[in-house]
């Protein structure tokens, strides 16, 4: 009980962290609620493009080598971060904490955690510089940057000397991976009704992208109309590019199921309600954080 109560306070503390300065700058971070064919999102926009590489990602997968869970770990590392946005990521085996691994190929800041490929067709890469990339593991033509590895196509599934290789690229890089559904890769929808669940619930969906400017961008849309991940999928994408009149590079899930954490903050470090998810962050099994620097 008394951990529970520390660990509130200090997730507190890191909420309220930056109340009288300015953490982020809004012309680069954009909150909107816009309505599209009858269907209501709430959207956070990330210029990547125009703000250089201050907006960065961080992924946390699982307890790290001293058992530090991933709540904790997260606690421990954001003290002096601007946060954007935390959110649950992957699909877990379990929905104890304790006990519970990402499905698929996972790796968190070089340790490996599943080395045990999925069926999922999108492998997400979050550098140590904060960069996140996506590829279609049916391509079979992973290409990383940096080391002895670099530049050369990876085909993952099918040859376990690639695997290998790749997995000693992410230790020396200190690189985090994790699998998902892919749902648009190169502006082109990768899911259908017999290859995703039937099940209608809100949905939540990071993609990655370029504006009409070619800027890079990164765009998390939270849909609280229940939808199935097939329905969910196209109806975004098709908002995406003619709305927002974006260049989808790749669209991933957000599990919005088994673990629903999501919490958004404004410019000025204060939670902002517009947005939220349903599991406190002190139950999280995986976290997704962007934040600005």
């Amino acid at each position: 009980m008394i951990r529970k109560i520390l660990f509130t306070m200090g997730i507190c503390s890191i909420f309220s962290l930056h109340l009288d300065a300015q953490t982020y700058n809004p012309q680069h971070v954009k909150v909107s609620s816009v309505t599209d064919a009858n269907y209501p999102y709430k959207v956070i926009y990330m210029d990547r493009g125009l703000s250089g590489k201050k907006i960065k990602a961080k992924y946390f997968a699982a307890k790290d080598y001293n058992g530090t869970s991933v709540p904790n770990r997260f606690l421990n590392w954001s003290q002096d971060k601007n946060l954007i946005c935390v959110t649950s990521g992957t699909y877990m085996s379990k929905y104890d904490p304790i006990i519970a691994l990402p499905v698929g190929l996972t790796v968190d800041n070089g340790v490996v955690v599943n080395k045990n490929i999925a069926d999922f067709d999108g492998l997400v890469i979050v550098y140590a510089t904060g960069g996140v990339v996506a590829t279609n593991l049916e391509d079979k033509n992973l290409k990383v940057q940096g080391g002895s590895i670099s530049g050369i196509p990876l085909d993952l599934k099918g040859n376990s000397y690639h695997l290998s290789k790749f997995l000693e690229w992410c230790e020396e890089n200190e690189a985090t991976v994790f699998q998902t559904h892919l749902l648009a890769y190169n502006d082109i929808l990768k899911i259908s009704p017999y290859n995703s669940s039937p099940k209608s619930r809100e949905r939540r969906f990071l993609a990655v992208g370029y504006d009409e400017d070619k800027n890079v961008v990164h765009c998390i849309v939270h849909s609280e109309e229940h939808t199935t991940l097939y329905e969910g999928s196209k109806k975004v994408l098709s908002f995406l590019n003619g709305f927002k009149d974006m260049e989808v590079i790749w669209m991933i899930n957000l599990d919005t199921g088994a673990q629903n954490t999501f919490k958004l903050f404004d410019e000025n470090g204060t939670v902002d309600e517009r947005i939220k998810g349903t599991i406190p962050i002190d139950k999280a099994i995986n976290l997704l954080v962007y934040y600005y620097q």
